[in-house]
């Protein structure tokens, strides 16, 4: 199974993580980074899950393991990051 993950921010240091199962709203959480919010997410993985189709408002960084967000979730935050910048609208 991949869930989604998109990450909004609502200010800096102020950040709302949203966990979608294709249309279905499966629950949020508040984190202070993109960072933080990736980790959270890998942190609580379901037995099944494959991982995240990850984004950050309107970019996405594609589909990420579980593993990959824990243990690269510096790399992961700097790409969405950038990504933005990139397009932004």
């Amino acid at each position: 199974m991949l869930l989604t993950l998109r990450i909004l921010k609502i200010e800096t240091g102020d950040y709302r993580a949203h966990v979608m199962e294709g249309a279905e709203h499966l629950g949020h959480y508040d984190a202070t980074s993109i960072r933080e919010a990736i980790l959270l997410a890998a942190e609580n993985p379901l037995p099944d899950l494959a991982g995240f189709h990850l984004w950050y408002e309107h970019v996405c960084a594609g589909s990420v393991t579980a593993r990959d967000m824990r243990e690269d979730s510096d790399a992961l935050a700097d790409r969405l990051m950038a990504l933005h910048v990139l397009f932004r609208n």
